[in-house]
């Protein structure tokens, strides 16, 4: 067995608990169908380690507002860059990167403040 494959089992029983560093959030995501799916699920939700490193975007440099563990098995499939995902699901948040990290997804967020243009688009 590989460190990799001992790894992954670690993450399930001790970084996504809840009751050690996860906390139940609910989401609202994209269907790809014009539609959207709402759910709960643990996620690490880490506002200091958007601090330690910037993600890059093509329109300067972010910091972003929060980090956010989540995992593979309650997203349909990774998030973009620029995709708006919700969280409660009435907050929009911009996904500024997404990395795949053994059977997480690393999401760097930053709040998404709606312009009064933008008004019912979401």
């Amino acid at each position: 067995m590989s460190l990799r494959d001992m790894f992954v089992p670690d993450i399930n029983r001790i970084f996504m608990r809840t009751f050690e560093f996860a906390e139940e959030r609910e989401f609202r995501i994209a269907d790809g169908a014009g539609g959207f799916i709402v759910f709960t699920c643990p996620v690490v939700w880490d506002k200091d380690a958007v601090k330690e490193q910037p993600v890059v975007t093509i329109h300067g440099v972010f910091m972003g507002d929060v980090r956010c563990y989540i995992a593979h098995e309650y997203l349909p499939r990774a998030p973009v860059a620029g995709e708006i995902i919700y969280s409660p699901a009435i907050q929009p948040w911009e996904v500024l990167n997404c990395t795949d990290a053994e059977s997480l997804y690393e999401l760097s967020l930053a709040i998404h403040r709606s312009q009064p243009t933008q008004y019912g688009q979401n």
